[in-house]
């Protein structure tokens, strides 16, 4: 038998779609000799769209054949990410197009006139550039307004060299953790030695994941900390690894951030821990993967759509195995509290990363306790912009529901903002002046959460669907808006639905008339 018959024995007589040989050909030359299996097929889908610029129904028939899987289970995959562009077979090559983010940020800066006046140019949700808006992508590479006409890159500056990485167990850094009252900074603000705790008499083998994919509009302090502390970060990992006694991490990196990658590739290449297999893994596109369970399902090749639970991912997580998941940021201060002890960081008012961004001086992401009011984090930021008076504020982000300025004294802090039908989450403070619509701003948030409902929920499928209509007439339709809402918090899976009402019912319940 041929080679190429021995290529097409790992499936005999498959079903569907054949693949050509010129398929099987380039794309097991681009894939190398790589285990059957489904967990890497989002890794093989990158490597086919990098060379590409697209992915053909060919490419998946040899993909699926080669990996020894369905057709359906790789087009299922490939067809539910945003990034992966799927093409007839005729297409031998494809320009990438220009993704302009039409998040908050870079809509106030200019972002609307660049989509209307730039060839092949579509809307992309926020790229995690919020400090350097309006920001835009042509493939991989970021690219400035000034150039966006003729398409130039921008020179992408590499980060600096990784140190080496001190992998010495830390005893007692659990106790340190509690003392320190330390939080998931991701979001959802879990304490952290209470989700180690649920580890505790968890079998082996266990799993770690580093969530690398902040997708959250107004989030870009995770793509910060890896430009500028990636050995602090590395080392919280290591500290987590070793304390909860896992043999795998994974680290699932944003795709807006090629740099990144990159730099953590050659740094991880050169890391050895005795036990623990470190792996580096791209999201493609998928805002619901920050939800722990999607982002798990996604690792493992799959849609990244939520878990009904139980089972909870410290008793099945990857592959069936006990999992923990940790945002980049609490690695950061994992790290922290294992050098300066817990109660230091509880002196100094438990620290964090702000991300802020919007109608401020200086946008950037500023270190600050999480009492700090809103009103100071616009004064470290430098202050409004000429001419605009503070009229709203997103505290965390388009998830975390949208505040009047008279709440600008409230502390950034977890459970503040609760208490008002919203939350700080990753600490995203996006500031709205008297020159913003603010319908505008609920509108471009809901179609938003409309674009990322992964499908799964009839909740937050429909309900964000349903309440971007309805919108459109607020005063008519406010009660039944508040219906929908409550069943959408009440009854969708994950917290892209249960989340997905909060700009606009803290619109309708917060704002006086004067002040929208």
């Amino acid at each position: 038998m041929g080679k190429k018959g021995k290529r097409r024995s790992a499936r005999s007589f498959p079903k569907g779609r054949q693949p050509s040989d010129a398929d099987l050909d380039v794309i097991s030359t681009l894939i190398g000799d790589v285990p059957k299996g489904r967990d890497l097929v989002i890794e093989h889908l990158h490597t086919i769209h990098d060379h590409f610029g697209h992915i053909t129904h060919g490419h998946i028939s040899a993909l699926a054949n080669l990996l020894g899987l369905a057709q359906i289970d790789v087009y299922e995959t490939a067809s539910f990410y945003a990034h992966f562009h799927i093409t007839e077979d005729t297409l031998e090559t494809s320009s990438p197009a220009v993704r302009i983010c039409n998040g908050p940020a870079c809509r106030m800066a200019g972002a609307a006139q660049l989509l209307r006046t730039t060839d092949h140019a579509h809307a992309a949700p926020c790229q995690g550039a919020c400090d350097r808006a309006p920001s835009a992508m042509v493939g991989k590479n970021r690219i400035s307004p000034a150039t966006i006409d003729s398409l130039a890159s921008t020179t992408v500056t590499p980060l600096p060299p990784i140190s080496e990485i001190n992998t010495t167990p830390t005893p007692n850094i659990a106790q340190e953790l509690k003392t320190a009252g330390l939080r998931g900074m991701g979001g959802a603000g879990f304490p952290v030695a209470k989700k180690w705790a649920f580890l505790k008499d968890a079998p082996h083998p266990r799993v770690l994941v580093v969530n690398a994919d902040e997708g959250e509009p107004g989030t870009f302090k995770d793509r910060f900390l890896l430009e500028n502390e990636p050995t602090k970060v590395l080392r919280g990992m290591v500290i987590a690894a070793q304390a909860l006694s896992v043999g795998d991490v994974f680290i699932y990196l944003r795709d807006e951030y090629p740099h990144i990658h990159d730099s953590l590739r050659e740094a991880l290449n050169s890391v050895s821990i005795d036990g623990i297999k470190i792996h580096l893994r791209r999201g493609a596109g998928a805002y619901v993967c920050g939800e722990e369970t999607a982002l798990l399902n996604s690792l493992e090749g799959k849609r990244g759509q939520p878990r009904n639970r139980p089972p909870y991912p410290a008793q099945a997580g990857y592959k069936g195995r006990p999992t923990v998941t940790h945002n980049v940021e609490t690695l950061y201060w994992i790290a922290d509290i294992a050098e300066r002890g817990g109660a230091t960081y509880a002196a100094q008012r438990r620290p964090r990363f702000y991300s802020v961004s919007g109608r401020v001086q200086n946008p950037g992401v500023y270190l600050a306790p999480a009492t700090t009011t809103v009103h100071q984090l616009i004064e470290m930021a430098g202050g409004m912009t000429n001419g605009h008076t503070f009229r709203a504020f997103l505290p965390g982000g388009a998830s975390g529901g949208l505040f009047p300025a008279r709440f600008g004294d409230k502390s950034m802090d977890f459970g503040v903002f609760e208490e008002l039908g919203g939350f700080v989450g990753s600490g995203a403070l996006m500031i709205f002046s008297d020159h913003d619509n603010l319908w505008d701003v609920v509108q471009n948030l809901m179609q938003f959460f409309a674009d990322e409902s992964c499908g799964k929920c009839t909740p937050c499928r429909v309900g964000t669907e349903k309440m971007l209509a309805l919108i459109s007439n607020p005063d008519e339709n406010f009660e039944i808006i508040k219906v929908l809402a409550q069943t959408m918090r009440e009854a969708s899976i994950c917290g892209l639905g249960q989340a997905a009402p909060n700009p606009v019912m803290s619109l309708l319940t917060h704002f006086e008339e004067d002040e929208i």
